[in-house]
């Protein structure tokens, strides 16, 4: 496996999660592999576009080069598969790759996320431990050994 954690710049990832205990566990995760990651969380449709898009209190917002992306945001306010759409009309935002996360890995629910353009469909575990090690399986593949945009990779 190609291990580009110590000879790349830092990741910065955006995790949308509502849940505070759930980020905690995704944090967990990725800070398991070792690569150098800044988590930026937030909760809810409307402040991860705001984020994206670098409007009001993120208007200084660093470009991620991931996205965890919840689906069943809390509303008001867009849900997960409504920011993958508005990610997917923005060239700049396209290009990013989005995890998305989900309880139940309905198909309709799966193939949706994918017409709206996330790169992967992750049915996460509600067991904290097992939790941290599936988000620690995807910082290992997506920050330790995918080339992404908005990083540079010294290899």
């Amino acid at each position: 496996m190609i291990d580009r954690s110590e000879s790349a710049e830092p990741a910065d990832v955006l995790l949308v999660e509502p849940s505070e205990e759930r980020a905690r566990h995704t944090r967990d995760g990725f800070s398991d592999t070792g690569a150098t990651t800044t988590m930026h969380v937030v909760s809810d449709g409307d402040e991860a576009l705001a984020f994206l898009e670098g409007r009001d209190d993120h208007a200084d917002a660093p470009a991620p080069c991931l996205v965890v992306l919840r689906l069943g945001l809390p509303a008001p306010g867009p849900d997960g598969l409504a920011v993958l759409e508005r990610m997917a009309e923005q060239t700049t935002l396209a290009r990013i790759p989005v995890v998305a996360t989900v309880d139940e890995p309905e198909d309709d629910v799966v193939t949706d996320a994918y017409n709206r353009g996330a790169n992967a469909v992750l049915p996460t575990p509600s067991e904290p431990a097992a939790l941290a090690e599936t988000m620690a399986r995807v910082a290992e593949f997506w920050i330790a050994t995918a080339r992404l945009p908005n990083r540079i990779d010294r290899l």
